[in-house]
């Protein structure tokens, strides 16, 4: 027989708690598929823009470039000569100064003298303290007080034109003039509001409020 023990019972021992201990990846093994698909789906979504990025800052630089590469040109005393078909002069252009925009290629000029050869050997002249050529050498755009003189036979008195500003299209020679417009021939004064005229034809139309002076 074993001796019985006096004294109250021995508590149970609480059980052991297990601490779990974070594995950590060996350098170089494989992400888990579902970390593998996040990053592979927010690389697809941000490589288009990035890419556009890109593409613009490239664009942007390029231009930049072109831009220092062509500033445009100025000039001192210019004369720019167009000629046509037959090889003679067709206008012969003159500025006391001449300067192109690197970016519209439009040319501002000061103090201008256009002579133009029109139609059957008709010769104009035109002035204007300022004005712009378009970067296609197409329109002339002539402002400050324009003049227009020329036209006719050499033995006749020629046409005397005068407005504050005039659009001169150099390829189909057609002017148009939207403010007051005041025409002189002969001794013939006319005023209008507005001008459509073909140099080539000879045809001038003056649009609205036309009035006259006639002296004999």
């Amino acid at each position: 027989m074993q001796p019985r023990r006096s004294g109250p019972a021995p508590h149970p021992s609480p059980p052991r708690r297990s601490t779990a201990v974070p594995l950590r990846r060996p350098p170089g093994a494989p992400l888990p598929r579902s970390r593998v698909g996040l990053r592979a789906l927010l690389l697809a979504l941000l490589l288009p823009g990035l890419l556009a990025a890109c593409d613009r800052g490239a664009a942007d630089g390029a231009r930049g470039e072109r831009e220092a590469a062509d500033p445009g040109y100025s000039a001192s005393d210019a004369e720019i000569l167009q000629t046509g078909a037959d090889g003679l002069p067709r206008y012969r252009l003159q500025a006391r100064h001449i300067e192109q925009d690197p970016r519209s290629l439009e040319v501002a000029l000061v103090d201008i003298r256009l002579e133009t050869r029109e139609g059957d050997a008709a010769r104009w002249q035109v002035t204007a303290p300022t004005g712009r050529l378009s970067g296609d050498s197409r329109l002339l755009v002539l402002e400050g007080g324009v003049t227009l003189e020329g036209g006719a036979a050499p033995d006749a008195e020629p046409l005397r034109l005068r407005t504050a500003s005039l659009q001169y299209d150099l390829a189909t020679a057609r002017l148009r003039a939207a403010g007051p417009v005041q025409m002189t021939m002969r001794n013939h004064v006319l005023a209008g509001t507005g001008l459509d005229a073909n140099l080539r034809t000879r045809q001038v139309r003056l649009q609205t409020d036309v009035h006259g002076r006639f002296t004999p």
